[in-house]
Parts: structure tokens; C-alpha cells; sequence
């Protein structure tokens, strides 16, 4: 007896987590945080390239500190955090940056109780943060930094873990789903001997684009234009421009060609000098 055949339910495919690629560098003359600006709807199968995902300070209206916050997940996620945070930050007096980190800390953990614990699988947050008024250092002490990089990742599933987790950057980080690649490329980039601690503001602002320009070539859920802000050591805030970062962009990707080019011409040199000690 044939039985009858059934018909497979079709599996929707799982929405990809953490969409988005962050990058923040610290240089010798501050710090620069970047994003693209892409939001993907698997379900309905559609996106958006101009969500907004790198805020300033005046979206904090913070007195005392000079902020930048980006984050990984939906738009919906990062702007509820910018929400909470600048309502939490209202009445602090700020001193230094990880007065700051522990308010986003805290915040994270409301979002938490708010929205459920599937927010952990979501929403990871960076900030670049500068303290106006740091205490002096006492004699023989060494001075507390003003200026600051933060991942803040949020509150895990157990119960005892009320609030997010602030973990300082000393030298480049990279978040979301284009993290990885982007690690990669500033991996490259960077080392021991070659510390970013070592680049000037404009040469920061570069690598951060080629790093966001690059990731998004390759990843399916990063795209669209490139957002930047930078902050400097005595606490000056500025947004890069959209028509600046795309010439940005145009003259990376000239020197990426050429430098395309030196790659091919050492692998032929090489393969050339090594077909020459096998004749011999």
C-alpha cells in the first residue's frame, strides 16, 4: 500500500543576529567610531541603506561628556538604548568614562528586563566617551584618562546578571555580523609594532572607512553608506560628512588598485626567481 505523500513544511530561515559592522579605533589624537548603514528585514525580504547608527552628543543632551554610541542589531534596539541612556544620564555629575560605561552597564540591563533575554542574541553597543571635568591626579599618581572606548555587550541569561558588561578598548574593536572580517583587516593592519596608537586622526578616519567599505562588499548584512564620527583628545566632536567619506572612499579605492597591482607583480617576481633555481 503506497501512502500518501506528505508535504514538507517549508523552514523560514532564522533571522541573522547582530547585523551590522562597527569599528572603533583609538589613535595618538583620539578616537573614531564607524558604521554602515544598513537594516535587513529577512522575513519580508527588503532593507533599508540609511538608518541612522552612529549618535552624537546631542542626542544625550549631556553637559559634561562628549559621547559617541553605535551598536550592532535593529535600529529600533539602538535608539531605545540612546532613549534610556540619556534619562539615565540626566542627574549624574560626570567625572570620568567609565561613569559613563556603568550607566550604559545599567541601561542594558533595564532593556533586558524590558524586552526579554532575547536582547542578549541582539544588541551589543560600543562608545567613545570624553569627560569634561576629570579629577586632577594626586601627587605621584598617574592621571585618569578623559577620553575613553567602550564594548558594552548586554546581560546574560542568568538571573544574577542584572546589568551589561563594559569592556574598555585599548586599541581597535569591531562588532556585528561583519566583526569578524573587519577584526581581520585591522588584524592586518595592526600589531605590536605597529599600534594604532601610533595614527594621526586622518589617517584613523581612513582605516575606518576602508575597514566598513570593505566589510560591506562581502557581507550579505552590511551595506550602505558609511557613517563616522570622531572625537578628539580635548573633547572636539565631529561628524564626517556623507560627500567626505565617499571621496574618502574614491581614493581608497584607487590605492587598493594599485596596491592590487604590487601584489601580482611580487607573486610573478617570485614565482619567476623560484622557476630560475629549479633550471639550475
Amino acid at each position: 500500500m503506497r501512502l500518501p505523500l506528505r508535504r514538507i513544511k517549508a523552514l523560514r530561515p532564522r533571522r541573522r543576529k547582530r547585523m551590522t559592522v562597527v569599528v572603533g579605533l583609538l589613535c595618538k589624537d583620539g578616537l573614531v567610531v564607524a558604521s554602515d548603514s544598513q537594516e535587513s528585514d529577512d522575513e519580508v525580504g527588503m532593507k533599508r541603506l540609511d538608518v541612522m547608527k552612529v549618535y552624537g552628543t546631542d542626542k544625550f543632551d549631556f553637559t559634561d561628556v562628549e559621547m559617541i554610541l553605535t551598536g550592532t542589531g535593529t535600529s529600533a534596539h539602538i535608539g531605545r538604548a540612546v532613549e534610556i541612556i540619556s534619562e539615565k544620564g540626566y542627574a549624574p555629575h560626570f567625572t570620568l568614562p567609565r561613569h559613563v560605561a556603568d550607566i550604559v552597564e545599567d541601561s542594558l540591563g533595564d532593556m533586558r528586563d524590558r524586552y526579554g533575554e532575547a536582547l542578549e542574541e541582539d544588541l551589543e553597543l560600543m562608545i567613545g566617551v570624553y569627560c569634561k571635568n576629570c579629577p586632577p591626579a594626586e601627587e605621584g599618581e598617574k592621571p585618569e584618562p578623559k577620553l575613553a572606548l567602550y564594548n558594552i555587550y548586554a546581560p546574560g541569561e542568568e538571573e544574577t546578571q542584572k546589568v551589561g558588561v563594559a569592556e574598555r578598548v585599548e586599541d581597535y574593536s569591531a562588532m556585528g555580523s561583519g566583526g569578524l572580517f573587519a577584526r581581520y583587516l585591522l588584524n592586518r593592519l595592526y600589531d605590536e609594532s605597529h599600534p594604532t596608537s601610533a595614527l594621526t586622526m586622518d589617517e584613523a578616519v581612513k582605516e575606518a572607512v576602508y575597514v566598513i567599505e570593505e566589510v560591506t562588499k562581502v557581507d550579505l548584512w552590511c551595506g550602505g553608506p558609511t557613517q563616522l564620527i570622531c572625537l578628539t583628545n580635548d573633547g572636539k566632536l565631529e561628524r564626517k560628512q556623507p560627500a567626505e567619506i565617499l571621496k574618502i572612499a574614491a581614493e581608497l579605492t584607487k590605492l587598493d588598485q594599485q596596491v592590487k597591482e604590487s601584489q601580482r607583480q611580487l607573486f610573478s617576481k617570485q614565482s619567476a626567481s623560484q622557476k630560475s633555481k629549479d633550471q639550475q
